[in-house]
């Protein structure tokens, strides 16, 4: 059956001024776009004067974490350490276990984590895991340790918050520690909170970023069974398995370094605030040369956490190497890009890597009187979150939200992305939205069915309430409707 969707403005954005007044619709594809409203008979939707855009897509998100943490507790609003007890003490248990998320301890009072002590009173009978916001710290209570099997010191340690190989390993018990259905549930609801947000499509990690890609076939085998369009990753360093199951890529979020709130990010200088503290590289370079070669090899597209200039110069120097044995247009993406220099720029434009950057980092975290400032100092800030340098290199650049860590809200990336704290990086609205659709279905090599609207395209797009292109507030437009190959899957 054949639908005309008119009344609204679609932007097509392969080119910034396409503007269409309808679209035709057949089954999932668009059959064509018009400048004037047809009028052969056909299934007639009215829009409603929407802006019409295509579907977003995000394309780094921990959506298994995210849909199961969202019904968990969330702390961000919490002010002190009793206003976090109080959160958990009315906590509902998930297959038997805690889970609390958006922890920030420099939003609180004490400036600190709740203790071991304190949570395990709080909490005596399940085991709880309590996530700092970027997820590279986390406190257990004492159910947890003894669950875990962790050392005895450890559990009695009052200050105890775990960050590197010990946070991973801690979260990872919790996560194989569910069943099925409360697994495939939680992806249900990351897809139900993506489509409220306008997204028609996410990337997502599934593993233990060690060898262990988890429920990895459980997922990728169901793939049809969600709303939306799911792109997994083997979060894992076992490339056999990402070969044997089917993947076309692998990692996303495994690690090359932590993160700048846990100061373990791997820095050329150290810490503003901690002058004797370089980060922590979490692997050696001749282990990224053998990784990333390996991988290049098989063509498996390789994704790896990079927050730090020292780790993203350890991932830029594997990935030349393996470009120089072969060349292969396989987009090899560094994750989160966020420390770069000028002559990390050159390179990874001339080797053909991608860059999936979070802009809600620079705006929760960036300018001269942000967190950044406080642990890299103000200079250094500025070269955060560079993405206007990197498009202007011809790198692809997509936007992301690492959700759990920032919301699962591309309107919000958008607006961040034309905001960034130093001007020079600042994007037009244009070049903001493609970070989410057109170079996003370039990262999954999807550019020739996905990202714009037109003719013999999927179906996918999302309805706005106000233009986007003339917003004075973009992270306040709101999404009325959105459609995935042609379905409606969420109206407001």
């Amino acid at each position: 059956m054949k639908k005309l969707f008119y009344n609204a403005k679609f932007y097509a954005l392969e080119a910034q001024i396409e503007i269409y007044n309808a679209m035709l619709v057949e089954n999932d594809k668009i059959l064509d776009l018009y400048q004037e409203i047809p009028s052969f008979d056909c299934e007639r939707i009215d829009l409603k004067e929407a802006c019409v855009l295509p579907g977003f897509t995000d394309t780094h998100t921990h959506s298994f974490e995210g849909g199961l943490y969202n019904k968990g507790v969330d702390l961000s609003k919490a002010e002190t350490i009793k206003d976090v007890l109080d959160l958990l003490a009315h906590a509902q248990p998930i297959s038997g276990m805690i889970f609390a998320w958006q922890y920030d301890e420099n939003n609180i009072k004490e400036k600190r984590f709740p203790n071991y002590e304190e949570l395990s009173k709080t909490i005596p009978q399940y085991p709880l895991l309590l996530r700092r916001i970027d997820g590279h710290s986390c406190a257990i209570n004492k159910k947890a340790c003894e669950c875990i099997g962790f050392e005895k010191k450890l559990a009695e340690d009052p200050k105890s918050v775990l960050k590197g190989y010990a946070n991973d390993h801690v979260a990872h018990w919790f996560h194989q520690n569910l069943d099925n259905q409360a697994i495939i549930d939680s992806y249900q609801n990351a897809c139900q909170i993506a489509m409220q947000n306008g997204l028609t499509g996410i990337h997502t990690m599934i593993g233990d970023a060690q060898n262990s890609y988890l429920h990895f076939p459980l997922i990728f085998n169901n793939l049809d069974s969600f709303p939306i369009n799911i792109i997994p990753y083997p979060q894992s360093f076992n490339i056999d398995q990402a070969l044997n199951i089917g993947s076309k890529r692998i990692g996303g979020c495994i690690l090359a370094d932590g993160s700048f709130g846990s100061h373990t990010a791997a820095l050329f200088e150290p810490y503003y605030d901690q002058p004797n503290n370089y980060g922590v590289p979490y692997q050696s370079q001749e282990f990224w040369d053998q990784f990333i070669l390996n991988a290049h090899l098989n063509d498996l597209q390789t994704g790896v956490h990079c927050i730090g200039d020292f780790a993203i110069e350890q991932l830029i120097s594997a990935i030349e190497k393996a470009q120089n044995t072969v060349f292969k247009d396989l987009r090899h993406q560094i994750i989160h890009c966020e420390l770069l220099n000028e002559e990390q720029i050159e390179k990874m434009a001339s080797l053909n890597i991608s860059a999936v950057m979070q802009p809600m980092f620079d705006r929760l975290w960036g300018g001269p009187d942000g967190y950044y400032s406080k642990v890299l100092g103000a200079e250094r800030t500025k070269r955060t979150t560079r993405l206007k340098s990197l498009i202007d290199k011809n790198i692809l650049v997509t936007g992301g939200s690492d959700w759990y860590i920032t919301e699962l809200n591309p309107l919000k990336g958008i607006h961040a992305s034309v905001n960034i704290h130093y001007k020079p990086e600042r994007l037009s609205v244009f070049e903001a939205i493609k970070l989410f659709t057109s170079n996003a279905s370039c990262l999954s090599f999807e550019e020739k069915t996905k990202g714009i609207l037109k003719k013999g395209y999927f179906a996918d797009f999302v309805c706005l309430n106000e233009d986007i292109f003339n917003s004075e507030s973009i992270d306040n437009i709101l999404v009325d409707q959105v459609y995935y190959k042609g379905k409606n899957v969420f109206k407001r």
